[in-house]
């Protein structure tokens, strides 16, 4: 039988699961990687750049080094796709080996076809030059037509490196500021590294455990878009199996007609999830909570869309507008830039939801937020 949940229950129950911290440290940033189950990466630095900020989230003492130690020298966080390039658990490296695998057949598409055709007699020879010479960036293969852009503007020794990279066949080793320094796969991955590959139920298993571990609550497709690893059918099919050995609940939210969602059990039967206290989160728009943008939409009434890819002329909040969490509800956007050659952290626009009720109890607690906010950025003032 299914049972039902408010919407405000609901929404407790994906803040409690999406937001949870563990502690202080770099062991708490593996924690959070590990109950995450990735954290995506972002090039976008008008403000701290994505992965940092998903982790500052729920560790406001999270620096930086951190995350490079995990990935550099203890080897216990790996790079790779998920729904996105992300930061991923190196104990989860066996799901992913399908995804290499995936990636070493002939391509379909034709601008697969035509990324491959550039890379394809560089294959051989970069991966040569790295098994000889040890750790290389791209910039150890300049080759003086270098363009910043897509698929189509890298120089083909950029694009060999991407393409062994999705492959499994080289590692991110380290990062040198934002700049991957590429290894062969097995001088990175640790010792004693579980390589057995499951199939696609256990994969799909994996990503509904995974995933409604990290969300608390989701639907069929919403746990289908958290990682990409196995097809819909093995998603759906790996719910029925979980629904009927009742480790997974079917769930109906109130206000929510239509839909259906799922939870692990023991999340249900643990939490109505505690009331969110009154501190304001500014949450990055790759955060893993406000990723999915219909699943904003459903359970936080959050009609959301980022506008950097947006023309200027048209963007309603900005090129960067971060969602604003407060209490239960995501109830604003502010759009922001790091000046960082004069400190300050430049607030362009702040938009409340139509439905914030309590506006000066808001700003309110927006006030020491965007403050530690500013610090996090390397700000020492607010304008």
């Amino acid at each position: 039988m299914m049972e039902q949940v408010s919407k405000g229950q609901a929404r407790r129950m994906a803040l409690a699961a999406g937001l949870r911290s563990s502690g202080r440290g770099k062991q708490a940033v593996l924690n959070t990687i590990e109950h995450l189950g990735y954290v995506q990466i972002d090039t976008i630095s008008v403000i701290e750049r994505a992965h940092h900020h998903v982790l500052w989230s729920r560790q406001p003492g999270y620096r930086p080094e951190f995350l490079d130690e995990l990935l550099a020298k203890d080897r216990s966080v790996f790079e790779h796709w998920a729904h996105a390039v992300a930061y991923l658990p190196m104990r989860d490296y066996r799901y992913y080996l399908a995804s290499f695998e995936a990636f070493r057949k002939p391509p379909t598409a034709k601008w697969q076809k035509e990324r491959m055709a550039r890379a394809k007699p560089l294959l051989k020879p970069v991966l040569k030059r790295i098994e000889e010479e040890g750790p290389l960036s791209s910039r150890d293969f300049e080759d003086g037509r270098s363009k910043k852009g897509n698929w189509w503007d890298w120089k083909p020794a950029k694009v060999a490196l991407e393409v062994l990279f999705l492959q499994g066949r080289i590692m991110v080793s380290e990062r040198r500021g934002f700049q991957r320094v590429y290894d062969l796969s097995e001088r990175v991955l640790p010792e004693g590294i579980d390589l057995s590959e499951p199939d696609e139920g256990e994969r799909a298993e994996y990503q509904i455990r995974r995933a409604l571990t990290a969300m608390g609550l989701a639907r069929e497709a919403e746990i289908a878009k958290c990682l990409e690893l196995c097809r819909r059918p093995a998603i759906r099919a790996g719910l029925e199996r979980l629904v009927a050995t009742g480790e997974v609940v079917e769930l109906a939210v109130k206000g929510v007609e239509g839909e259906t969602y799922h939870a692990l059990a023991e999340t249900l039967h643990s939490s109505a999830g505690p009331k969110t206290p009154g501190k304001v989160r500014i949450l990055s728009p790759f955060d893993n909570l406000t990723i999915q943008r219909e699943r904003m939409r459903l359970l936080f009434d959050f009609d959301y869309t980022i506008e950097c890819y947006v023309p200027e002329k048209k963007r309603r909040y900005g090129y960067f507008a971060c969602p604003v969490l407060w209490k239960n509800r995501l109830a604003a956007r502010i759009d922001m830039k790091a000046d960082r050659k004069s400190g300050t952290l430049l607030v362009k626009g702040l938009h409340h939801e139509a439905s914030l009720a309590d506006r000066s109890g808001f700003d309110q607690a927006l006030e020491p937020a965007l403050a530690d906010f500013a610090r996090f950025n390397g700000c020492s003032s607010i304008g």
